[in-house]
């Protein structure tokens, strides 16, 4: 009687090459993947976002903030000082890029991923001493010319307003304009524009004149960054708040 031959399934060594190279490149694709950089944008702002070493180091009350929760969140990354609407383009339209600080408001909501709130401030209006006390709300500069930083949340804010903005590259531009006569008043938040006055040592002649506005800051993150690595971000600024590290950052300022 014949027995049957054991069935036994041969390898084609033209598949199995075939299979170990798909599976290299599955592998490649998931490291290069998991170590991408990241590019942090952001503006060099007293005394949230400040440069040293020629630019080379950013470092402030919210810097300092990204920076641990990039270090918790083991993201690779390189954080960029530049004027403020560069920053803020390049993070709306290259991907792998996040920009910082960034006001959330309907109209950015579906244009970022979020992370925060990594501060907080306040909206204000600077002018010449003398109207300290005369101007105290916004109703009153319809017919005055308002220096903002361009592409600052603050150009909408106040045009939807119908008040007159006049935008400038970067916010010393129209600090300078408003001592020089060329501008009536200048827009901007408190701790920067309480700073830029001491810096340039101008409290004597331009004076913090009223608040309209308080506003929530996030690290903003191009659409195209991956939700687990902005939920690992978010994960890790939830517990630099616990464990009272993000108070710590704040006291150091």
């Amino acid at each position: 009687m014949q027995r049957d031959k054991p069935f036994r399934i041969r390898s084609c060594p033209a598949l199995v090459l075939g299979t170990a190279v798909v599976n290299l490149i599955l592998l490649q694709n998931s490291l290069a993947q998991d170590t991408k950089q990241l590019l942090i944008t952001t503006e060099e702002s007293i005394p949230t976002s400040m440069v040293k070493e020629s630019g080379k180091v950013v470092y402030g009350r919210t810097a300092d903030k990204i920076h641990e929760i990039m270090t918790r969140s083991h993201v690779s990354y390189q954080m960029q000082s530049m004027s403020w609407n560069r920053a803020f383009e390049l993070a709306k339209s290259q991907p792998d890029t996040c920009v910082f600080s960034t006001a959330r408001t309907p109209e950015r909501e579906s244009m970022f991923k979020w992370i925060g709130p990594v501060a907080a401030g306040t909206w204000v209006v600077v002018g010449p001493q003398d109207r300290l006390g005369k101007i105290t709300q916004l109703e009153q500069l319809k017919d005055s010319n308002i220096g903002v930083n361009l592409g600052d949340v603050l150009t909408g804010y106040l045009g939807q307003r119908g008040l007159n903005v006049v935008r400038s590259n970067d916010d010393d531009t129209s600090l300078k304009n408003l001592a020089m006569g060329r501008l009536d008043y200048w827009a901007s938040d408190f701790s920067e524009a309480n700073a830029k006055l001491a810096k340039h040592n101008l409290k004597d002649q331009l004076a913090i004149l009223f608040s309209f506005g308080s506003v929530d800051y996030y690290l903003a993150c191009n659409a195209k960054v991956s939700d687990e690595m902005v939920d690992s971000m978010k994960a890790s600024l939830k517990e630099m708040k616990a464990d009272g590290t993000a108070e710590k950052i704040e006291a150091r300022y």
